[in-house]
């Protein structure tokens, strides 16, 4: 057979393109979720819609095909969906508003499944041979999903997240070209073919298989990207170790038997995002090497489940349809369950944040005057984050001058640290219900049978050993550097306090904090809380309101508590003679604060 001509190695690259920016949507996008995070003002569940109506939308569009793929040819199919997807694809770029960006996705959506189902019979014209239709589609969307996430983050960051979907719109027009050439105009609607068990049990696979995608893509973009702080180029990087590994692997799926290949690449996606929900640092390494894991099991059940989804021998639409359905569910359903689960964890490590941020910053080497203040703008800053986002604590210190003053600069990068490491570790739940998705796709894949002989290959089988070795030992690796403890706070217990709070204050300054620490450590142990909630709780909104039931009786507690406990601290470190100290704890007790505190208005007092 001769070689296809430069037109036709045209018409195939324009299709095999649009499959894959149709693929590879979900992956492109989610680089740009931060920046939409941000320009619409959502909540992060929101935010996933944006994935979530895609996908959804493929899934009802590809139950929409199903009934008239006996009735209408492939080109039909697929020139529908590509002109709806264009379309969609502009609106997208144009959105005005968020609803009008969801509106887009759905019909995006929609579109998308109609593309790829129609994609198939129209490479089966182009290349005149079944088999290599079903070759270039696959291929098509594996290369798309490698070069997802990159192309999403160069996009986004060099110019918007509307570059994305405006994009979009003229590659997916310029397939339409292929429509209309007279070999796919005539491709025949195949003979319906027998519904074979192995085929629903494979797609089941690629459910769970896309399902345990939304960790490895969705969540470790969120990750990088909005609690990390890092660009959406340097999320890209190290997010594109997923689909490195998945093409690194698929070179091993023919010289490996299915089961073994499932069994390994369960082994490998469910224990890179293990990898991900315990990382012992926020450094890039950690992440890429679990990243690449997921993308080494991502490869070998791919190669596993895609045979007996599509079969090469049966390139029917049908088969193509249900499966482009049951990979998007997978998305569809495990981001309605993350997605949930993410948002409470994060609202309660917000205020774990903000707690530990607090306690940074009450032991900091810095003037008190400043620290009081920064105390209070960053209770603000958390009060006015609606929950559930991430509170950006470098404006108030930059303002004050951590440019230059060095003692304020690393007080602001351990309060960053602070935040970010307990924010990481709100993650874990949520890439460990991403690792069962994993690990119940490669029991699927075991359980289908053997459709195909792996060849015979040592080498093939020692890389198999080492990746069934290695990615245990990442784990293992991660909780000998530390992420047992990784994200957690001990605090001060105030009635235990020493007698010293600030060890390293020396003049008026340091004698002030002394006092005010000593202070905070007595009301806060005579009200049953710590220091820091203490102080949070002065600003209800903070979301430390319920610690503390502000009352005149309470704070007048609070007030003479605390006195008396700076009194007694003094004593004991020899700052004030004995005699004086019994003195000013007599005067203390029968002080009347509560009068004195009856004549201020005190705003975070309930009536």
């Amino acid at each position: 057979m001769a070689a296809p001509r430069a037109r036709d190695h045209l018409l195939i690259f324009v299709v095999a393109l649009a499959v894959a920016l149709a693929v590879a949507d979900s992956s492109v996008v989610v680089l740009a979720l931060p920046d939409l995070y941000g320009t619409f003002d959502v909540s992060i569940v929101a935010v996933s819609w944006t994935i979530t109506a895609y996908n959804l939308a493929i899934v009802v569009g590809a139950l929409a095909v199903l009934p008239v793929e006996r009735r209408v040819r492939g080109h039909v199919i697929a020139g529908t969906g590509l002109a709806v997807f264009a379309a969609a694809s502009l609106v997208c770029g144009l959105a005005p508003s968020f609803n009008v960006l969801l509106a887009g996705r759905c019909v995006q959506g929609f579109g998308a499944a109609f593309a790829l189902a129609g994609a198939l019979p129209v490479l089966a014209g182009i290349r005149g041979n079944d088999e290599h239709a079903i070759s270039v589609w696959g291929l098509a969307g594996t290369i798309g999903a490698a070069l997802g996430p990159a192309l999403g983050g160069v996009l986004t960051q060099l110019f918007s997240w509307r570059s994305i979907f405006l994009l979009q719109a003229p590659l997916a027009a310029l397939a339409l070209v292929a429509i209309f050439d007279k070999r796919v105009r005539a491709v025949e609607i195949p003979p319906r073919t027998e519904r074979r068990w192995h085929a629903l049990l494979a797609n089941a696979g690629y459910l769970l298989l896309y399902g345990a995608l939304v960790g490895a893509l969705f969540l470790a973009v969120l990750l990088l990207v909005v609690v990390w702080g890092w660009t959406p180029i340097e999320g890209a990087l190290v997010v594109s170790a997923l689909p490195v590994g998945a093409i690194v692997v698929r070179r091993l799926v023919p010289y490996l038997t299915p089961r073994l290949a499932a069994a390994v690449g369960g082994v490998g996606l469910a224990g890179g995002l293990v990898g991900l929900a315990f990382l012992p640092a926020t450094t890039a390494a950690w992440a890429a090497g679990a990243l690449f894991a997921c993308g080494l099991g991502l490869g070998l059940l791919g190669g596993v489940l895609a045979p007996a989804a599509v079969p090469p021998d049966e390139p029917s639409v049908r088969a193509a349809t249900v499966s482009i359905a049951a990979r998007h569910a997978g998305f569809v359903l495990a981001l309605a369950i993350i997605a949930p689960v993410l948002a409470a964890d994060l609202n309660t490590a917000t205020l774990e944040a903000t707690k530990a941020s607090t306690k940074t910053l009450l032991e900091a080497p810095i003037s008190l005057r400043t620290k009081v203040s920064l105390a209070f703008d960053m209770r603000n800053l958390v009060a006015d984050t609606p929950r559930g986002e991430v509170p950006d604590p470098k404006v108030p210190f930059d303002k004050r001058g951590a440019a230059t003053n060095a003692n304020l600069a690393a007080t602001r990068d351990g309060v960053l640290s602070a935040i970010r490491d307990t924010l990481t570790r709100a993650f874990r739940p949520s890439f460990l219900i991403a690792a069962l998705f994993g690990a119940a796709a490669a029991l699927a894949a075991l359980c289908l049978p053997a459709l195909r002989k792996g060849k015979r290959s040592v080498d093939a089988i020692a890389f198999a050993v080492a990746i069934v070795v290695l990615v245990p030992l990442l784990v293992v690796a991660e909780f000998g550097n530390g992420a047992r403890a990784f994200g957690t706070h001990t605090y001060v217990e105030p009635c235990n306090a020493p007698a010293d709070p600030f060890p390293q204050g020396k003049g008026l300054d340091g004698t002030a904090q002394r006092i005010t620490l000593s202070a905070l450590d007595g009301a806060a142990c005579k009200l049953g809380t710590s220091r820091e909630e203490l102080l949070l709780s002065m600003e209800p909104k903070s979301g430390f309101g319920a610690k503390v039931h502000w009352t005149h009786d309470a704070l007048d507690d609070a007030v003479r508590a605390g006195l008396k406990r700076a009194i007694d601290d003094a004593d004991h470190r020899n700052t004030i003679p004995g005699f004086v100290a019994t003195g000013l704890k007599f005067l203390a007790d029968r002080a009347p604060i509560d009068w004195i505190l009856g004549r201020v208005n005190i705003p975070f007092l309930e009536d």
